[in-house]
C-alpha cells in the first residue's frame, strides 16, 4: 500500500528538507522515524525541496509499507518518533503511481514580512503584474526551463508592521518566492520604481532580483486531483501546544532586539 502524509515543520534547525551528508535535514529525520515503524528502503517522495531555514505547514511525503503495518502510518505513531519541531497531521491512502512531487497540480507559499512603512497599494500593483504565465528567469537562481504560471498572488497587511504574501502557482523555481517578495518590498519602499517589475519579467534583461531571508517563508500546501485527506485533530492540537512555547520565546527575543535597535537611535526608554 502507498501512503501520503502532510508534514509541518520549523526549518531553522535544518539544512533544508532534502537529505544531505553530515548535516541535519527534515528528510533524514522523517526517514529515520519511518524506519522505526518498519517502512522499507524504497521509493520515498516529497512535494517540495525547501531550503535551509524554510518552514512548512503542508509539505507532502509518500512511501510504501506492508498492509500489516497500516496502523503505524497514522500521524500519532509517527509523531512519537519525530523531533519536536516536525509533525505529521493528515493522511491519505494513494494510488501506487502517486508521486508527491510530479502528481502536484499546484503549490502555495506564504511569506511573512516585517516592515516599517511600505506602500501596500504599490506592492499590490506589482503583484498583479506577476499573475499568469511568465518567464521568471530573473526571479530565480535557475536559468533553464523558467516559465511558470502564478495562479494567485495576494498581498495583505496583517498588522501595522507585518505584511503577508500568499502565492500560488503551478510550480516554483529555486528562490522564486523569496525573490518575488524582495522585489515587491523594493517597490513598496520606494527604492525601485513599479516599472522595475516589468523589467524583471523581461527575460532578455539580465537583472536578477534580490532574495528575501528564508525564515519568513512557509510551504502552505500542495494540491492534487482526487486525493482525500484524513486530518488528525489530536496531532494538530499537540503541534499547536508545542508551538506555543516557541512563539512565546521568539516574540520576546524579537522585542528585545527591537528594544536594542531603538536604543541605538534614541534612548532605551522610548521603547517602554
Amino acid at each position: 500500500m502507498r501512503v501520503a502524509l502532510k508534514v509541518a515543520y520549523l526549518g531553522d534547525n535544518y539544512y533544508g528538507f532534502q537529505r544531505q551528508p553530515e548535516v541535519p535535514t527534515v528528510e533524514a529525520e522523517i526517514k529515520e522515524a519511518l524506519e522505526k515503524i518498519g517502512v522499507p528502503e524504497g521509493k520515498f517522495g516529497y512535494a517540495g525541496r525547501t531550503d535551509r531555514g524554510v518552514n512548512a505547514l503542508g509539505q507532502v511525503i509518500d512511501f510504501e509499507i506492508g498492509d500489516d503495518k497500516e496502523a503505524l502510518t497514522y500521524p500519532r505513531p509517527l509523531n512519537g518518533r519525530l523531533p519536536r519541531d516536525v509533525w505529521t497531521w493528515a493522511r491519505s491512502l494513494v494510488p501506487e503511481n502517486f508521486d508527491s512531487r510530479y502528481s502536484a497540480l499546484w503549490r502555495e507559499y506564504l511569506y511573512i514580512l516585517y516592515h516599517q512603512g511600505l506602500d501596500m497599494d504599490v506592492m499590490r500593483s506589482g503583484a498583479r503584474k506577476l499573475l499568469g504565465g511568465h518567464d521568471f528567469r530573473n526571479f530565480s537562481s535557475c536559468k533553464e526551463d523558467t516559465v511558470r504560471e502564478i495562479l494567485g498572488l495576494e498581498v495583505r497587511e496583517k498588522s501595522p508592521n507585518i505584511a503577508v504574501f500568499q502565492i500560488k502557482a503551478n510550480g516554483f523555481l529555486w528562490n522564486m518566492v523569496r525573490k518575488i517578495v524582495c522585489s515587491l518590498e523594493a517597490v513598496g519602499s520606494g527604492e525601485m520604481d513599479l516599472s522595475w517589475i516589468d523589467d524583471l519579467l523581461n527575460p532578455e534583461i539580465n537583472e536578477g532580483a534580490p532574495t528575501a531571508p528564508a525564515e519568513g517563508l512557509i510551504l502552505k500546501g500542495v494540491g492534487y486531483e482526487g486525493i482525500s485527506w484524513q486530518v488528525d485533530d489530536y496531532s494538530r492540537k499537540r503541534a499547536a501546544n508545542a508551538l506555543s512555547s516557541v512563539v512565546k520565546c521568539r516574540m520576546a527575543s524579537s522585542y528585545a532586539a527591537k528594544a536594542l535597535q531603538d536604543s541605538m537611535t534614541s534612548s532605551f526608554d522610548c521603547f517602554l
